[in-house]
C-alpha cells in the first residue's frame, strides 16, 4: 500500500530520490562536508544536499550568521545547516525563512530541552509537535502553527517514515486542564515529604505562587521577601518583569507563605540561588529531580484561573492579577468551571448580586 504521506508531499515537489536514501542522509546529518564521507552518504549526496541549492540558498545556508544563540556549538550548527540543504530545495518556503525557524528549534531541542543531536528524536513528529504546543506561548497560535508547517515539511523529507501522525489541534493544548481538590491535596503532601530542606522550601514556593497567586512558572524566580506585603488585609505579592502587578495570596495559602517568610534569607529570591545559565523550564528541571510525584506549576497557575472563574471574579479584575490583556483560551478554562444550577444561574443574570 502506498504510504498516505506522499499525497502531502507531493504538493511541494518530487522527494521519491530523498525517500529512498532518507535514512542515510538522517543518520549523518551534520557530516555531510566531511572530507572523506562514507561511500553510502556520498553516494546519497550526489543527488540532493549542497549540490542542489541555488546559488541565493547556498549563501543562507552556508554562510548567513545564526545569531540566535551565540554558543551554539560547531556540531549543532552544521546539523542546522545540513538539514536545510536537503529540505530547502523541496520545500515553498525561502530558504533564508527556513534556515531561521530550523535554528531556532533545534537550539530549542539541544539546549533547552537537553536532547541529543540526533535526527531521528530532533526530527521525528512528536518533538516537533511537542515544540509547537508548548514553546513560543508568548506567540499567536497562527504563528506557532506555520512554525510547526515549515518544520514538518522538514521533517517529511527528512524522516519520510514519521509522516502522518496525528498532530495536537492547536486550540485544544491539553496543558489547559487545572488541577482537582483531590490532587491540590496530594501536592500539599508532596512538597511536605521532599526529602531536603531546600527542596521543600522550592516545592511550597512553587505551589504557593502558581496555585495561590497564579504566578506565571518563569516569574517565580522573580519574587523576593521584599516583594511579599502581609498587612491586616491579607497578603499581596509584588510581581516584576514584563508583566509588573500586584497579586493578592488566596487565603488557603497565607500559613505557607508565612512559613517560607520566616525561613527563607532576606537577600535571597524566595526560589533560592540558581545555578543553571537559563531560567527557561526552572519548575520543570526541579519537579524531574523531587521525590514523588509532582505538579506542573503551568497546570498550577491554570487551577488559579479555574478558582477564579468559578467564584465569579469580575473579568477585568482576574486579567489584571494574571497579567494579561487577553485570554485567547478562556473558552478552554470555561470548560472546568462546574455551572450554577438554574436559581443561581437565574438570580446571577438578573443582577440581583451586583455591586
Amino acid at each position: 500500500m502506498e504510504p498516505t504521506y506522499l499525497n502531502r508531499i507531493t504538493k511541494w515537489g518530487d522527494t521519491s530520490a530523498e525517500q529512498g536514501h532518507a535514512e542515510v542522509l538522517a543518520k549523518y546529518l551534520g557530516s555531510y562536508r566531511l572530507p572523506n564521507p562514507p561511500r553510502e552518504l556520498a553516494r546519497a549526496l550526489a543527488k540532493t544536499s549542497y549540490a542542489s541549492l541555488t546559488a541565493d540558498a547556498l549563501h543562507v545556508v552556508t554562510r548567513q550568521e545564526l545569531t540566535d544563540d551565540p554558543e551554539r556549538s560547531s556540531e549543532v550548527d552544521a546539523f542546522i545547516r545540513d538539514a536545510v540543504s536537503i529540505a530547502a530545495p523541496h520545500t515553498g518556503y525561502a530558504a533564508k525563512l527556513l534556515i531561521n525557524d530550523v535554528s531556532r528549534y533545534v537550539t530549542w531541542c539541544v539546549r533547552d530541552s537537553g536532547w541529543p543531536l540526533d535526527a531521528q528524536i530532533i526530527w521525528s513528529v512528536r518533538a516537533i509537535d511537542l515544540y509547537a504546543t508548548t514553546a513560543n506561548q508568548q506567540l499567536s497560535e497562527g504563528t506557532r502553527r506555520n512554525y510547526r508547517g515549515r518544520l514538518m515539511r522538514v521533517s517529511e523529507v527528512l524522516l519520510p517514515h514519521e509522516h502522518p501522525e496525528k498532530q495536537t489541534a492547536m486550540s485544544k493544548r491539553s496543558t489547559v486542564a487545572s488541577y482537582t481538590a483531590a490532587e491540590m491535596v496530594r501536592y500539599r503532601q508532596w512538597a511536605t515529604s521532599q526529602l531536603t530542606a531546600q527542596k521543600r522550601d522550592r516545592a511550597m514556593v512553587m505551589l504557593v505562587l502558581c496555585a495561590g497567586a497564579g504566578i506565571r512558572p518563569s516569574e517565580i524566580p522573580l519574587i523576593s521577601p521584599s516583594d511579599v506585603i502581609v498587612d491586616d488585609e491579607g497578603i499581596l505579592i509584588n510581581v516584576g518583569g514584563d508583566e509588573p502587578r500586584q497579586v493578592p495570596l488566596l487565603a488557603e495559602w497565607e500559613e505557607w507563605m508565612l512559613a517560607l517568610l520566616d525561613r527563607r534569607p532576606e537577600n535571597e529570591t524566595l526560589w533560592g540561588p540558581i545555578n543553571r545559565r537559563t531560567l527557561h523550564n526552572l519548575t520543570s528541571a526541579f519537579t524531574e529531580r523531587s521525590y514523588g510525584n509532582p505538579p506542573r506549576a503551568d497546570r498550577l497557575r491554570h487551577t488559579w484561573l479555574v478558582h477564579h472563574l468559578h467564584v465569579g471574579v469580575p473579568m477585568k479584575e482576574l486579567f489584571r492579577a494574571a497579567g494579561v490583556t487577553k485570554m485567547q483560551h478562556l473558552h478552554l478554562f470555561l470548560e472546568f468551571v462546574d455551572s450554577r444550577n438554574d436559581t443561581d444561574y437565574r438570580r446571577l443574570l438578573r443582577s440581583e448580586e451586583q455591586a
